[in-house]
């Protein structure tokens, strides 16, 4: 790769990591940062998880998991329970509210989605999906 390609990918992360809001403390307003966020997602979509899993779907470091969760958890937005399949292992799950908080920052996605997006007109809606769909086919296929 050159380094004229290195730069221009990396001036466009720096830009749309502006867009996304991403490096604020308090991601779309809420009292989440991207990282909890993203966990309470998981756990929504993807209920039944242990840690181990959460982590590789995340490809978040096991350390910073664990104290995020103990920080969900404290808050009441967590609960773990012990598997049905093997004692040794944690199920962690969303109690009634994170499910409800969930549910909030998921409509909160998608008005910040509208805020930024909604300003284009259809062609450019539907240009802008296919290129992201192309990086993302690109970047998948990579791996």
């Amino acid at each position: 790769m050159k380094q004229k390609q290195i730069d221009r990918i990396r001036a466009f992360n720096r830009f749309y990591t502006k867009i996304l809001g991403i490096l604020n403390r308090h991601y779309m307003g809420s009292p989440f940062g991207l990282p909890e966020i993203r966990v309470i997602q998981d756990m929504y979509l993807h209920p039944g998880r242990g840690a181990k899993e959460i982590a590789l779907e995340l490809n978040m470091d096991k350390g910073y998991l664990s104290r995020l969760l103990k920080k969900l958890e404290e808050q009441g937005y967590v609960c773990r329970s012990a598997s049905d399949t093997d004692g040794r292992r944690d199920i962690i799950s969303l109690t009634d509210s994170g499910i409800v908080i969930y549910h909030e920052l998921n409509a909160s996605a998608d008005r910040s989605v509208e805020d930024i997006y909604g300003g284009l007109t259809e062609e450019q809606m539907e240009e802008m999906i296919a290129h992201m769909d192309a990086i993302s086919n690109l970047l998948a296929n990579d791996k």
